[in-house]
């Protein structure tokens, strides 16, 4: 029969505490989160903690103690405040904090205990993609994203790679599932904005028509930049925005620049033509 793995994440009462605390501290490290709904810093520091206890399935457990809902608990541990976390190793507190700390700061206690954790797989995705190992960058997200469904940023950046990598109907797949606030953060609205315009690619000839009937008309440049990165072309449409930029920057209310950093968003800062039209926008914007 096989043995049932133990789950990453606990909500903790008086009725289990025993077995999921102190029981289990005594086989694996327990890191027990005291909460309250009221608490503002409880909710910024709840989902930094499940992350880890998720990414790190295995090697610690995640108790959530709701304060209000088992007082008796809390006062077990002489709790005076909210988040206060505690990390148990053989039914005893080992370390802990209180208040809401950044994940870099978590992450650091439980090396203390844990060993090495493991780095964040965003952090290493980018540093593999700035190597010009995409592939490689594809499968740890990939890889990352099946441990974690629900992290946004990790599948916005897997969709940005699959759309780097000319993988565009696997990049809607995944985009597609982004939810909630993860759908307003820059990255989202590139790449939303590309699928968008992937619809228009047929339109090519027209634009390129306009642009020849008027050359000096920033709105039909950017308009032809945008079918061009639709088209993957990203370069050349990158080109298009640039000289829209150059015939008026303040067209539009910087419209030429905000169509190029929406390519900046999708192609990611390690990608050397975001790097090299950064430079050539930035001269343009110092004259």
């Amino acid at each position: 029969m096989q043995t049932q793995a133990a789950p990453a994440i606990v909500d903790v009462t008086v009725a289990n505490f025993q077995a999921e605390v102190v029981e289990r501290s005594k086989t694996v490290p327990v890191l027990v989160d005291f909460w309250a709904t009221w608490c503002g810093p409880c909710k910024t520091l709840v989902p930094i903690l499940e992350k880890l206890a998720r990414e790190l399935a295995g090697k610690f457990v995640l108790a959530k103690v709701d304060v209000d809902q088992n007082p008796e608990i809390a006062e077990l541990f002489q709790i005076q405040s909210v988040p206060t976390v505690m990390l148990l190793k053989g039914a005893r507190p080992v370390d802990g904090f209180m208040g809401a700390q950044p994940e870099a700061s978590v992450r650091k206690l439980l090396e203390k205990h844990l060993g090495a954790a493991a780095a964040d797989p965003l952090e290493e995705a980018l540093k593999l993609e700035a190597a010009g190992k995409r592939d490689e960058a594809l499968a740890l997200l990939a890889r990352a994203l099946h441990r974690d469904p629900k992290a946004g940023k990790l599948r916005l950046a897997l969709a940005r790679l699959l759309v780097a990598s000319d993988r565009l109907d696997e990049a809607k797949e995944v985009f597609a599932q982004v939810t909630g606030e993860d759908l307003e953060l820059p990255e989202a609205q590139a790449l939303a904005a590309q699928f968008a315009a992937t619809e228009k690619v047929g339109e090519l000839a027209p634009l390129e028509a306009a642009v020849k009937a008027a050359p000096k008309d920033p709105g039909a440049r950017i308009a032809l930049g945008k079918a061009l990165v639709a088209a993957g072309r990203y370069e050349d449409g990158l080109e298009e925005m640039l000289t829209a930029a150059k015939l008026d920057l303040k067209f539009e209310d910087g419209a030429p620049r905000k169509a190029m950093i929406e390519v900046f968003n999708l192609l990611g800062q390690a990608d050397p033509r975001v790097l090299e039209f950064q430079r050539r926008l930035s001269m343009l914007l110092c004259v």
